[in-house]
C-alpha cells in the first residue's frame, strides 16, 4: 500500500511555489518515489512514472481528495480519502519530518534555495537519509526477533 501526498516549497521567492510530491510505502515508511513540479495532473503523471514497476500493480493508493490524482492512478486501486481520515497520516507525518530535517522545505525560513538544481539536491539528500534510517530500523527489528 502506498500513500501519496504533496507539499509546497519554493525556490527564490514564496511567490514561486513548487510542489514536492511523495509516494510512501505504508509498511516500511520508505519514500519510493518523489517529484518536484506544479500541483496539477501533469506532475501527478510524473510521480506515477517515477514509481518503481512493482508499485504500479497489485497495490492500493491512498491519497487526499486532490483532483490531480483522478485519471492518473488506476481507478480500481485508488482510495481518495478526506483530510483527517487517517488514510494519509504516514505520508503527512513524513512531510512534517522532512520539513524539520531540511531547512529549504520550511515555510517560513531564512534558508531557501536560489536555484532549482540545488533545491532538488538538498531534498534528495534528506530523502536518501530518511530511507537509510527506515532500512536500518527494519534490519535492526529483524535481528532482534
Amino acid at each position: 500500500m502506498l500513500e501519496l501526498d504533496e507539499m509546497w516549497t519554493f525556490v527564490g521567492h514564496k511567490k514561486r511555489k513548487t510542489w514536492l510530491w511523495l509516494a510512501v510505502e505504508r509498511s516500511s515508511r520508505r519514500i519510493v518515489a518523489w517529484v518536484l513540479g506544479g500541483r496539477g495532473r501533469a506532475t501527478a503523471r510524473r510521480l506515477w512514472r517515477a514509481l518503481p514497476a512493482e508499485y504500479r500493480t497489485g497495490t492500493w493508493y491512498f491519497t487526499d481528495e486532490w483532483e490531480a490524482y483522478q485519471g492518473v492512478l488506476p481507478a480500481g486501486a485508488h482510495r481518495p480519502s478526506p483530510k483527517g481520515s487517517g488514510q494519509t497520516s504516514i505520508v503527512e507525518a513524513i512531510n512534517c519530518s522532512l520539513r524539520q530535517k531540511c531547512a529549504v522545505l520550511v515555510r517560513k525560513s531564512c534558508s531557501f534555495s536560489r536555484c532549482r538544481t540545488m533545491h532538488r539536491i538538498r531534498i534528495q539528500l534528506v530523502i536518501d537519509e530518511h530511507n537509510r534510517q527506515c532500512h536500518l530500523k527494519q534490519t535492526t527489528s529483524k535481528t532482534t526477533l
